[in-house]
């Protein structure tokens, strides 16, 4: 699955973060699978985008996810 669209949402402290079309998300939770989430698992754009945030950003999407809704998830 991936990102359909760029999605803008507020995260965290970090303010306005845009996931970028093409970004693949994932049904993976810390309980196991749950197709209620669709959370981000690929971070390599953080680098470009948000360069002087980037590993602290990058720790926080792996640690408390960033949950895409649905309607910007392609491959459902």
């Amino acid at each position: 699955m991936e990102t359909n669209q760029d999605y803008t949402t507020i995260f965290r402290g970090f303010g306005e973060i845009t996931v970028p079309k093409g970004t693949r998300v994932s049904h993976q939770t810390a309980m196991g699978i749950d197709k209620n989430y669709h959370f981000v698992t690929e971070v390599g754009w953080v680098y470009s985008a948000y360069p002087k945030i980037a590993r602290i950003l990058i720790h926080d999407l792996t640690y408390y996810g960033l949950n895409v809704p649905k309607e910007f998830v392609t491959g459902l």
